[in-house]
């Protein structure tokens, strides 16, 4: 394809696409007015460089449709899961919802330090007379919990009706692919993904069980 009917392609799509772009340069890219990829192009790549070291001539690369790297085979990731045996069967609604956002929680942190997104999650019970069954959703490609954890608690609640004792749940995030978290005009802000920035920074330093969300977006949604 020649470079001109590249560059048409690429200049109205929102910086998003680019590889490297996530949540936390989007965000900074934003503030000065630069969403789409078109003005990532006409930028001096000097100024990216300032702003974001040697990852900024990258992007302006990857903005005036230049690739230096080899060609790759694209395989995509097929799933993340994690899976919770009791240790004792248990029918307490409360801890098996704690459980169940811990998974999550985790699962979405190794999606973003991987730069995945996810579009299909699937929840699984096994009750004490060895009975599985599973519920799945399919929902717009994420990496976030608070939204990963509002699917699974619907679908929990959903698949959850025999009240039975448990002895595993599980979950399972398929349809994996390279990405960010696409923004919603509608819900997302830059509060909150510059939250997820920083439970990720500490998490990164300090572990993925240093910190939780659930408080942070309780406090956050009844402001």
């Amino acid at each position: 394809m020649e470079q001109q009917h590249v560059q048409h392609f690429l200049n109205p799509l929102p910086i998003q696409r680019l590889p490297n772009i996530g949540d936390t340069t989007f965000q900074l890219l934003s503030r000065i007015g630069i969403r789409q990829i078109e003005k990532v192009s006409q930028m001096p790549s000097s100024v990216l460089q300032k702003m974001l070291g040697k990852r900024g001539n990258v992007i302006w690369q990857h903005a005036n449709g230049i690739d230096k790297e080899p060609v790759k085979p694209y395989t995509e990731k097929q799933a993340v899961y994690m899976e919770h045996d009791f240790q004792m069967d248990c029918i307490d609604i409360h801890m098996i919802r704690a459980q169940l956002m811990a998974m999550v929680e985790q699962l979405a942190f190794k999606l973003r330090q991987d730069s995945l997104v996810t579009a299909k999650v699937i929840v699984k019970v096994k009750y004490n007379n060895l009975d599985t069954e599973t519920k799945n959703s399919r929902i717009s490609y994420t990496s976030l919990d608070h939204i990963l954890k509002k699917e699974v608690q619907l679908l929990f609640l959903k698949l959850y009706h025999r009240r039975m004792r448990l002895i595993k749940v599980g979950v399972r995030f398929t349809d994996i692919v390279p990405g960010s978290h696409q923004i919603n005009l509608f819900e997302d802000t830059g509060e909150i993904l510059s939250l997820y920035s920083a439970l990720d920074v500490i998490r990164n330093k300090y572990g993925v069980n240093a910190i939780g969300t659930s408080s942070a977006f309780q406090n956050y949604r009844t402001k």
